[in-house]
């Protein structure tokens, strides 16, 4: 007679990361060492009878660290194995382990969504529209980065560093002004009047309701394309931006700055809208010239079930594979292989603090849950895994075999791979 065997998800990880370092990894510490430049080559124009001038190369290095250690360990009394009606316990404790491992795996690894480049998350924006006397957004650099300040009215004017409720323009719901947990690891940038000023920067850690620190999308300090030290790219203009990247005017002293979180709440996704929202995510992609083969998305059942439904896949055509789901994989659309990712193994936030009040009396609410949806190239995410053993040892105070296992795995998103994924922060609506 058989045992009943539990049904798992096939592992995401190795269709959606690439392993290209794993060679390298020999045990539990490990670390491997992966080189990077973060700029471009700078072409010149050359002058005959005049020497080049030659370019300082600014390179990076990121570490891949074997940091996970999971490892399994039950026993089986031999005593129980003579009246049991099973015949295959054994085998199906160990599948059982190895798939609960693949679970944690995915989880790990799908966890570095948040790690894709400011300004190619995809989500609802939270906009606060500078208004003079009102509001006030300043940078100030610094070695690694900068800080970004926020001043806001209500009840007690301009530069009070008061809070307050504010009504966002892209969704018509009322939001906290101040910074929260919620927004760690998000773009912002500043806004002047209803148009960009600056170039995305990644929230690295809140530090009070009116300040964060930021870094570049790469956490670049320097190179090419960060004129005169400013260390944040940018700062008088975004990447669309044709005029002087380094003139006067930088928002680090100015008054009447606003200010934008990108994907601070999580879009809702119909079947009217869900196809639209992975186009946006493509077009990210597409910006920063990533490589339009090799892509994938990772969603959840909810949201792979409103995508069967959207319009714009029936008669399904774009959705056809054939019956074998491989590393999860479910379809196919705008260029992603869709992978199904079951249970905890996309991770999920709140977004960004509703409220209600102003100044003192402002009152908080939690924000939606969203999940983290993940769209990437294959590039984007290094894992390297390592089985260290598996033994079968007898118990010393008992009449019983242990069956242990031991897992080694570590995974890196390298800073200049950061442009190589993109995040949709959504929540279904079935």
């Amino acid at each position: 007679m058989k045992t009943l065997r539990k049904f798992y998800q096939t592992a995401v990880t190795p269709a959606v990361t690439n392993m290209d370092y794993e060679g390298e990894i020999k045990q539990a510490g490990d670390r491997v060492n992966i080189l990077s430049f973060l700029s471009d080559v700078t072409l010149s124009d050359y002058v005959a009878n005049t020497d080049m001038t030659t370019e300082t190369i600014v390179d990076a290095q990121d570490q891949l660290v074997v940091e996970k250690r999971k490892y399994y360990n039950f026993p089986i009394d031999r005593l129980e194995d003579l009246f049991t009606y099973a015949d295959d316990v054994n085998d199906t404790l160990t599948e059982n382990g190895a798939k609960v491992m693949e679970r944690e795996i995915d989880r790990y690894v799908l966890a570095n969504a948040t790690f894709a480049k400011a300004g190619s998350w995809v989500g609802t924006n939270l906009r606060f529209v500078a208004s003079a006397g009102d509001t006030q957004a300043s940078i100030a650099t610094s070695a690694t980065g900068g800080s970004v300040l926020i001043q806001v009215g209500g009840s007690g004017g301009a530069g009070t560093n008061n809070v307050a409720t504010y009504e966002n323009p892209v969704d018509g719901v009322n939001y906290f002004t101040g910074f929260t947990a919620a927004d760690i690891n998000k773009p912002i940038r500043l806004t002047s009047g209803t148009s960009w000023a600056t170039e995305w920067y990644r929230i690295t850690s809140i530090t009070s309701s009116i300040e964060v620190a930021v870094v570049n999308w790469d956490g670049a300090i320097s190179g090419s394309d960060i004129p005169n030290g400013d260390v944040l790219r940018g700062l008088f203009g975004g990447s669309d931006y044709t005029g002087d990247l380094n003139g006067d005017g930088k928002p680090t002293t100015q008054e009447g700055w606003g200010w934008e979180l990108q994907a601070a709440i999580a879009t809702t996704l119909t079947n009217s809208t869900i196809y639209s929202a992975i186009a946006e995510v493509a077009s990210k992609l597409n910006q920063n010239e990533v490589p339009d083969t090799e892509r994938h998305i990772t969603v959840t059942p909810a949201i792979y079930q409103v995508l069967q439904r959207a319009s714009e896949l029936n008669p399904a055509i774009a959705m056809a594979y054939d019956a074998i789901v491989i590393n999860g994989k479910v379809g196919k659309v705008l260029g992603f292989d869709i992978h199904m990712a079951a249970g905890t193994r996309l991770s999920t936030r709140v977004g960004h603090s509703q409220s209600s009040g102003l100044g003192a009396d402002v009152v908080l609410t939690n924000g939606a849950l969203g999940t983290q949806v993940l769209a990437n190239h294959i590039s984007f995410c290094t894992f390297a895994y390592k089985w260290a053993e598996s033994r079968v040892v007898d118990s010393e105070n008992q009449f019983a075999k242990k069956y242990q296992g031991l897992h080694l795995f570590g995974a890196l998103v390298p800073a200049a791979r950061r442009k190589a994924g993109s995040v949709l922060f959504a929540a279904a609506n079935i």
